[in-house]
């Protein structure tokens, strides 16, 4: 008995009368049963039913024609994957970054609008996810799960113009990923290069993201300053992390300097673009958010109420003072990101969602924890249910009855997206592939829908009409192009004087007129008369359009 190892004279002590020794040993060996939380069962379930209407959602949406930004980047990455840098044969005044995402789209999911919003749903919902992992390390579970499942409802609201795949979602999954890693770098150096060469990358997609980069490098300042113990090697952390964060930037430069494109490359996303950012006066920017931001306000108070009352807990939530002061500065620089320019476009408030969506969580868990121990179950069913149902139930005709052309009309109103799929088939079925076309409008989603390239560098119009230093200039450069060119088709696109701006240099407007009359004739007319109703006519000559909202497609005379 001296050898009794103290298990084996457990055993003897506890052994029940009821049961021989070997029933009890294994008895002893199965796992117990862990026990099932209710309240975090049916708190993750109503998220999940929530996170699954998102997907739904999306699906049913995926036909949506591509607006303006989008028929830009898939075109010009359509150009990528043909061996064409971006400003080379196509302007524009964004970073190259979105049309290296939208080629890889491209290359992935294939070339049409649905390809191209399933790629959107993915990354949104990679970013709702980023989002939850920020969120639970900020505030704990419910707060992250409540900041990703408002996040997917908020960006799919259509005062966001959230199921478009603009450029802002792709800026979102890098940036959201860099401050992610950043808050969890501690003293681990490759986290470091990794956090700031994903807030490059954001960068790299759209000049917005400087204010995140703007939050990422004053964050690392003060977890340096005020928690020195946690970095063992402050110097290395920090020049690691501006080494990723320049990576991008260095490389773009190399390539635009190497293959002898870097003039093109600076006019359009530096010389235009601060042009383009320097005219709008402040009076006419308050005016441009007070309205867009009442339309958000409008159909998803319940959230932004949220973001609100997240803001005011940090009154009472003393033991969360650091990290309502990253929600804070995160909330702040996020603002910064919607401003540029002072234009506040819907679109723009995507940026902005992030830091809504982590305050929104940070208020859910807020009122979670003042609430009763009896309703712990219900209390956080109710407000995600409450807050997350409100907003659904206001835009549940555009999210789930309106056929795609409809909601299309609902955003977007009279533009000619439905009916440039139709120009561009009518395009393709009467040209050469080598054929060139121009358009003469804004409506560079015809470029890729046709797979034809543009006879000019100058695929939107309004830049050319636009009161700033280069617009004689570019004016100049689009009338050339085409007379070199001498594209197979033209269309000109009449969306109530869209392309005429008043005040602008006639120069432009009197050219297309006398070129078109001695050079083309009208092979088709698109007359746009109302939401529901359009009138194509291919190959007949004195219609004339009824509606100020028509295209005519001009045909090179033989």
């Amino acid at each position: 008995m001296g050898n009794l190892s103290l298990d084996k004279y457990t055993v003897v002590r506890i052994l029940p009368k009821s049961r021989s020794a070997n029933e009890f040993l294994h008895y002893k060996k199965k796992p117990m049963q862990p026990r099932i939380n209710p309240q975090k069962t049916c708190f993750l379930l109503t998220a999940g039913i929530f996170l699954a209407g998102v997907v739904l959602v999306r699906l049913r949406l995926l036909g949506l024609p591509l607006e303006r930004d989008e028929g830009e980047y898939a075109y010009m990455a359509q150009q990528l994957l043909q061996g064409i840098l971006p400003y080379t044969e196509a302007h524009s005044m964004k970073f190259p970054g979105i049309y290296f995402a939208y080629a890889g789209v491209l290359a992935i999911f294939g070339q049409s609008p649905v390809a191209i919003h399933l790629s959107l749903l993915f990354v949104n919902l990679a970013t709702a996810f980023l989002l939850f992992l920020l969120g639970r390390n900020l505030l704990g579970l419910s707060a992250g799960v409540a900041a990703g499942v408002s996040f997917g409802v908020l960006t799919l609201s259509p005062a966001l113009q959230g199921v478009w795949a603009n450029s802002e979602h792709f800026v979102l999954l890098p940036a959201i990923g860099g401050i992610l890693l950043l808050r969890t770098a501690q003293d681990r150096p490759a986290r470091f290069f990794f956090s700031g060469l994903l807030l490059g990358c954001a960068l790299l997609i759209k000049q917005h993201a400087i204010f995140f980069c703007l939050f990422g490098v004053m964050y690392l300042g003060f977890r340096v300053v005020t928690q020195p113990q946690l970095f063992k090697k402050p110097f290395l952390g920090c020049g690691l992390f501006a080494a990723g964060g320049l990576a991008p930037v260095i490389f773009i430069a190399l390539l635009y300097g190497v293959t002898g494109n870097f003039s093109d490359f600076w006019f359009c996303t530096v010389q235009y673009a601060t042009e383009y950012v320097a005219m709008t006066s402040p009076d006419s920017g308050f005016a441009n958010f007070k309205y867009n931001f009442a339309q958000i306000l409008e159909s998803n108070f319940p959230i932004l109420w949220l973001s609100l009352l997240g803001l005011a807990s940090m009154a009472w939530r003393k033991e969360v003072g650091q990290e309502y002061l990253f929600l804070i500065g995160f909330f702040v620089c996020s603002f910064l990101a919607i401003t540029p320019g002072l234009y506040f476009r819907p679109h723009y408030f995507l940026l902005w969602a992030p830091a809504l969506s982590l305050l929104a969580g940070a208020g859910f868990a807020s009122l979670v924890s003042i609430s009763s121990p009896r309703l712990k179950t219900v209390v956080p069913v109710a407000i995600l249910t409450l807050a997350l149902g409100l907003s659904v139930l206001m835009q549940k005709e555009f999210f789930f009855t309106l056929p795609v052309i409809k909601a299309t009309r609902l955003i977007y109103g009279l533009n000619a997206f439905p009916e440039s799929l139709e120009v561009a088939q009518y395009i393709r079925d009467h040209s050469q592939k080598t054929d060139k076309i121009a358009v003469l409008g804004s409506e560079p989603q015809i470029h890729f829908y046709s797979q034809r390239k543009s006879a000019t560098r100058h695929l939107y119009m309004y830049p050319l009409m636009e009161k700033h230093t280069y617009a004689r200039q570019m004016q100049a450069e689009m009338m050339q192009e085409i007379e070199e060119a001498q594209p197979k088709f033209i269309v000109v696109v009449n969306l109530s004087g869209f392309w005429v701006s008043p005040g602008s240099s006639p120069t432009l407007k009197d050219w297309a007129q006398d070129y078109l009359n001695s050079e083309y004739e009208i092979s088709g007319v698109v007359d746009i008369l109302s939401h529901e109703e359009t009138i194509y006519k291919w190959d007949e000559r004195g219609y004339l359009p009824q509606s100020r909202y028509h295209l005519l497609i001009y045909k090179r005379k033989i």
